[in-house]
């Protein structure tokens, strides 16, 4: 589904968040094919979102939360930022980039979302009164975030919820609409709603585990990093050696692996890997290669071993995935 948003710099009208997620028409802004919002009922008062799009200029939406749902969100691509009206920080800004979770609860609040460039989140999303069944030894310091109905709790994503998240991502993203949405079979529901609780449990551990986003690394590192980056995804059918990566960057072995901690929030070859599997995504979504030619096209010497990245990555073998292109 494709939910109604503006893609100028501002935004003038109020979007309820119940409207964006009903579809329902709302006054004075525009249609964005470019963005999807796709969310799936697991069972009563539980719901699993994904929020996607690919800007050509920055987004900006006023934003009426009237949706009584917790909501644990994990950044898999890109940044967003939102700030609540009447902050007693003055509207400070909450930026969610890739490779950060949020815990948040802003029932009847207002303010204001932004994105830019291509971005994806996938939330789950659940009644006050499910959660405290599923937690109710909840810790105490976010029970108090909670209670304020003011929550915006940031904290780093572990690899088990990046691939729970990237897990759901790739069921939601081959959810059909209209006619068709019966055709295509998706995994149980049993699945789904135990990939949204690994969601949940973890991301309340990292809450209490005190996993608060990492520090910046200095501007020179930074750019060393990128290029490192650069580098590594360059060629996706081989990784260079961490060692032979750093010398080309300038950085150590130490400095270039707990530099792509702290700016990407992964493993050096967790990210080759992570960004090895998407362009794998876009190449069965997007032509008739043969599953086969996919692995080989990536350096994958055993089509079975790329079928099991595959599904660890996404949820589903990648000869299911194509056929329900």
């Amino acid at each position: 589904m494709t939910p109604s948003v503006h893609t100028s710099s501002a935004l003038s009208s109020e979007v309820a968040v119940s409207s964006l997620l009903a579809e329902k028409p709302v006054p004075q802004v525009e249609w964005a094919a470019n963005c999807r919002l796709v969310k799936l009922a697991l069972r009563d008062g539980v719901d699993t979102l994904l929020w996607s799009g690919n800007l050509a200029r920055p987004m900006t939406m006023n934003v009426r939360d009237d949706w009584d749902r917790i909501h644990f969100s994990c950044a898999l691509k890109g940044r967003c930022g939102f700030s609540m009206d009447g902050d007693a920080a003055g509207g400070s800004e909450c930026i969610l980039r890739q490779g950060l979770g949020c815990i948040s609860y802003t029932p009847g609040c207002t303010g204001r979302s932004s994105y830019v460039d291509s971005f994806e989140y996938v939330t789950v999303s659940v009644r006050p009164d499910i959660l405290s069944d599923w937690a109710p030894d909840l810790d105490a310091s976010l029970a108090r975030m909670l209670d304020t109905a003011r929550c915006c709790a940031m904290h780093r994503c572990s690899a088990e919820m990046r691939a729970a998240a990237g897990a759901l991502s790739g069921v939601l993203r081959m959810m059909p609409t209209g006619p068709e949405k019966d055709a295509i079979p998706v995994p149980s529901a049993a699945w789904l709603l135990g990939q949204s609780l690994v969601m949940v449990g973890l991301a309340i551990e990292a809450h209490r585990d005190g996993d608060a986003p990492s520090p910046s690394v200095s501007p020179a590192d930074r750019r060393n990093l990128l290029r490192a980056r650069d580098i590594l995804l360059a060629d996706l059918t081989q990784a260079p050696t961490i060692d032979a990566l750093a010398r080309e960057c300038g950085l150590s072995a130490v400095k270039l692996k707990r530099g792509f901690r702290l700016l990407f929030n992964e493993s050096v070859y967790g990210l080759f890997q992570r960004e090895r599997m998407h362009e794998a995504r876009r190449c069965l979504s997007e032509g008739h290669t043969p599953v086969t030619v996919v692995a080989a096209d990536l350096g994958y010497a055993n089509a079975s071993h790329f079928a099991a990245a595959f599904q660890k990555q996404f949820g589903v073998p990648p000869s299911a995935f194509k056929r329900r292109r």
